[in-house]
């Protein structure tokens, strides 16, 4: 048996994952979530679906670091399997808001939620990963301004992650799905330099992806918008003509749980690493996400911003 932990994983693409992936008798799913509550009603849901499937819950807020650090602890100390995965899959952008907003933390909430979250975590968990062992961070086709209209519309920038954790200098003024496509971003740079840093250190069998479902319309992302805007989302969310024209494809949330899946159980994905994918198809990421000086610097700061030490990560 082995252990798989999925952030966001009581709803949408994660819940999706959790199912598919729970099917599969040699894995333990862990579901971390925030809500214990729907965690525990996700959890029922895939009881139900698969009676034999070994499933747990454990609250995770990505919002707080004092929550993700005892998440870690948590799993640490529970009688699970050796982990072999990690789905960061949780996101999203509270289209509602009006200005910035920050966390506990004093972080703007789209760059935490959406990558500085996962960071933590990730550099809490690699160290106490068996090999072989896959890390999947969900991304998002908007953090590549050639490939979509959206991503030109709302073009991710690229800057010191200081000023896009407090919301500062270039990030002030940005829309809030630029700093998202931002956010996601900065998460493949990490993804692709923790695949360096892997195997400069000689570590074999553990891999690093990222993965993009494109346009997956029954997800919760436009749920947060107003009611009008969140018509006209929904709207143009189901269009598959305008989906393409926009540059991106439509996804069921079966489609995207096979593929997210995928790369956590499919014996072809072994050794597959410092990839990306959108839906079942590798492609290139941005060219600036594959920028190594730009990587290392994020990676740098981040690691000042989560206060993860080198000792904690177990990575130089």
């Amino acid at each position: 048996m082995k252990t798989v932990v999925i952030t966001g994983a009581n709803a949408g693409i994660g819940f999706a994952t959790a199912k598919y992936i729970a099917g599969h008798s040699d894995w333990q799913v862990v579901l971390a979530c925030r809500s214990s509550a729907k965690a525990e009603a996700a959890l029922e849901e895939i009881r139900k679906i698969h009676p034999q499937a070994s499933v747990s819950t454990l609250p995770l807020d990505l919002l707080s670091l004092q929550s993700i650090r005892d998440f870690a602890a948590s799993l640490e100390k529970q009688e699970l399997p050796p982990l072999h995965g990690l789905v960061l899959n949780a996101g999203g952008i509270n289209m509602k808001a009006k200005s910035l907003e920050f966390s506990k933390d004093s972080f703007e909430h789209i760059f935490q939620l959406n990558f500085l979250g996962h960071f933590a975590l990730t550099s809490l968990l690699v160290g106490k990963m068996l090999a072989p062992a896959r890390i999947v961070f969900v991304s998002s086709d908007l953090h590549d301004p050639a490939a979509t209209k959206m991503g030109k519309i709302a073009s991710p920038k690229f800057g010191a992650a200081e000023d896009a954790a407090y919301g500062r200098g270039i990030f002030a003024k940005m829309s809030p799905m630029a700093r998202y496509g931002t956010a996601k971003m900065f998460a493949m740079m990490c993804a692709l330099e923790l695949d360096r840093r892997l195997t400069g250190q000689g570590i074999k069998g553990n891999t690093v992806n990222s993965w993009s479902p494109g346009v997956v319309p029954t997800t919760e992302f436009s749920n947060e918008a107003p009611p009008l805007r969140r018509k006209i989302m929904k709207f143009a969310l189901t269009s598959t003509p305008f989906v393409r024209f926009m540059g991106s494809h439509l996804s069921t949330e079966d489609e995207a749980a096979r593929g997210l899946g995928g790369l956590v159980t499919d014996a072809k994905f072994e050794g597959i690493s410092g990839r990306y994918f959108d839906g079942f198809k590798e492609i290139l990421s941005s060219a600036e996400s594959r920028d190594a000086t730009k990587a290392r610097t994020v990676w740098q700061q981040a690691k000042g911003l989560a206060k993860i030490t080198d000792e904690a990560l177990a990575l130089p």
